[in-house]
């Protein structure tokens, strides 16, 4: 379609051990939208971590539609991560 943007298929990054068990965790038992981390753009120190993913993010729709988005991890120094934000960019 003229105009309408074409979402490219990226393949999912290599996340450091850390990031990569905050993403599981708070990515864990989701329903409605899959996630594929491409990018591990951004970590910043607050009283525990925050991460910055960009994604492919899948809607779980009867024709499913594609986005890519970023991801705002919080990883806690104690406790489970939880998604803090997801922004649609495209």
């Amino acid at each position: 379609m003229v105009g309408a943007w074409e979402i490219i298929t990226n393949p999912p990054c290599a996340l450091p051990e850390k990031v990569a068990t905050a993403f599981s965790e708070a990515t864990a038992g989701m329903v409605g939208a899959s996630y594929t981390p491409v990018a591990f753009v951004a970590q910043q120190l607050v009283s525990g971590m925050n991460y910055a993913l960009i994604c492919d993010q899948t809607l779980v729709t009867r024709q499913p539609e594609k986005h890519v988005v970023m991801m705002t991890i919080y990883a806690p120094l104690s406790g489970k991560a939880a998604i803090s934000s997801i922004e649609k960019l495209i």
